[in-house]
């Protein structure tokens, strides 16, 4: 049976000496050191870059053209409108852009595509709704960049095209007005990794800063949604997006947003990286999955209260039905698996195809199947003629060049590194699973693929005082690129050990360490956990637990082990 779950344990070793703050608790100092930071220089410079945030948006290719071709479009009294993506990213980055424009008086038409009816990306047939509504210049919001021949439509009928993104671009380009994506070959703009909704903001950073007048930053907040749904890395100008964000969310005036975090039981100043990745995104992410994305964005964007929690009502609905095809998806998905590669090798990359998997759903199945297997994976929602395809990749696997590839076979695909998509013809299915098996075995087949651990420090449970926990707080946002630390303490003592969960998946246990007594959470561990075991070796990260209104720090079991005799 095909069984590569088991995780390694890698744990790192410091060697040399440092120059960090000698009253640094210990923790923490271990942690800074295996990222890196071993100087008080270096920690300063983390906590508080020295340059100036945000970047200056007119520093990016292509913000000229945009700005200049979007004060014409305000002097004229043109339409505007704004084609954005079923995501979180796309939904916010084109509130950014609905919201920023419509401030400055600017008419915008805002289009978002229906993911089981449409796909993904810009199409002819919103080009031509678009043209009926009178629109002469289209935005586009986290798509665009591989849209050659529906860009070419826009102009045969006479309506210009600004794209941003910030996917891979193809060789060839289309020929918009403008493109604004920082992974252009000539991009000189000092940070590559904003996210579709960090390109909307800096796009009204330009333009406002080209009128002369100061933009809302409540579009901060949107930014931030955006920038932590997207999982691109935490650092440099996201890092300040995000911090700034949720500071503006804290203080919310959107009825949307205040509705939002009722349902997830959120008061302001519980708000973290976390708490919106887990809780927030998802159910924003619902309605592009199961529904309609035009949902969220009227919910980030309303101005009544009874319209917001009506449509907050709605995206919880959305979202339970969300988990219940999730949880029916990956268990078609698993069988596959375990089905398909029972008795052989352990494959280098994961293929999963059936129908009632539902589009909306399969990238987070890949994403699931990726992260137990330490495989790249691709899974597949047949729907008639086509399959439409999620996948989700390693470090070590670039899934969108891979579909690249094999781009003769598929009707679309794009993406990111990490996570990409296709639309393949049924007849084109078996020979372009072949095609990329063979890619990845040729590139993965003599990799370790071992799922693993990476642990930031070895510690007693005594060294986690509130000066240490304290630090962690300052090190925040966690994310893509600064993940929440992960320590491992062992020979951890067992005081006491519940089940909870409504089919007591979860355990709630009170451990023991060098006289400091805490509560450890395992999510959907009961069935595997080490029942007996006295003493225990736990990896964990330390997380915070709010209940009226008292604040309390929990370890967060992430794998355990029994400890050695």
């Amino acid at each position: 049976m095909f069984n590569e779950t088991a995780k390694r344990w890698e744990t790192p070793v410091h060697t040399g000496t440092h120059s960090l703050p000698r009253d640094l608790p210990t923790a923490i100092a271990k942690l800074l050191l295996t990222r890196g930071v071993d100087s008080a220089e270096k920690l300063r410079l983390f906590l508080d870059p020295p340059q100036q945030l945000p970047y200056n948006p007119m520093r990016m290719a292509g913000m000229d053209q945009a700005v200049a071709r979007l004060n014409r479009a305000l002097d004229r009294g043109e339409r505007v409108g704004v084609f954005g993506d079923f995501d979180v990213d796309g939904v916010t980055g084109a509130a950014i852009l609905g919201e920023g424009l419509g401030e400055l008086g600017i008419s915008v038409q805002p289009y978002l595509p229906h993911r089981m009816e449409e796909g993904h990306g810009l199409s002819e047939a919103a080009v031509g709704r678009f043209a009926e509504q009178g629109v002469s210049l289209i935005i586009t919001v986290d798509t665009g960049v591989t849209a050659v021949e529906e860009v070419a439509a826009a102009s045969r009928l006479g309506t210009d095209v600004i794209i941003t993104d910030h996917h891979v671009p193809h060789a060839d380009l289309p020929e918009a007005v403008s493109i604004i994506d920082p992974n252009l070959p000539d991009s000189a703009y000092p940070f590559s990794g904003l996210c579709g909704a960090g390109l909307a903001l800096k796009l009204m950073q330009g333009v406002y800063q080209f009128l002369g007048q100061p933009w809302n930053p409540a579009l901060l907040e949107l930014a931030a949604l955006g920038t932590i749904a997207d999982l691109v890395p935490l650092l440099d100008e996201n890092r300040y997006l995000v911090q700034e964000g949720l500071a503006e969310m804290g203080r919310t005036l959107r009825p949307g947003l205040s509705a939002l975090f009722q349902n997830c039981r959120l008061e302001p100043g519980q708000l973290d990286s976390e708490a919106i990745s887990f809780q927030v995104c998802p159910r924003l992410n619902s309605a592009g999955r199961m529904g309609h994305a035009e949902d969220s964005y009227r919910l980030l964007t309303t101005k009544s209260t009874e319209e917001a929690y009506s449509l907050a009502a709605s995206l919880e609905q959305l979202n339970r039905t969300r988990r219940d095809a999730s949880d029916r998806a990956m268990a078609i998905a698993s069988e596959q698996v375990q089905r398909k590669y029972s008795g052989s090798a352990p494959p280098s990359i994961l293929v999963v195809c059936d129908a009632e998997i539902v589009p909306g759903v399969a990238g987070l199945v890949a994403g699931r199947l990726a992260e137990t297997y330490r495989r790249p994976a691709l899974v597949m929602s047949l729907q008639g003629d086509h399959a439409v395809a999620s996948g989700r990749s390693i470090p070590q696997f670039d899934i969108e060049q891979a579909l690249e590839s094999c781009r003769g076979m598929l009707v679309k695909y794009g993406g990111h590194s990490q996570a990409a998509g296709c639309t393949v013809s049924t007849d084109q299915i078996p020979g372009f699973i072949d095609a990329l098996t063979g890619i990845a075995e040729k590139e993965l087949g003599n990799s370790d693929l071992k799922p693993g651990l990476s642990i930031d420090a070895e510690i007693s449970l005594g060294e986690l005082n509130q000066e240490a926990i304290g630090w962690l707080t300052a090190l925040e946002p966690f994310g893509q690129g600064n993940p929440r630390p992960l320590f491992l303490s062992r020979n951890v003592s067992v005081l006491e050990t519940r089940s909870i969960g409504n089919a007591g998946q979860h355990l709630k246990l009170l451990v023991e360490q060098d006289g400091k007594i805490m509560t450890a959470l395992a999510f959907n561990q009961a069935g595997s956990w080490p029942r007996g075991a006295a003493r225990l070796d736990l990896a964990y990260s330390v997380t915070s637990d709010w209940w009226r209104g008292v604040k309390s720090d929990n370890l967060k079991v992430v794998d355990v082990r029994p400890s050695a005799p």
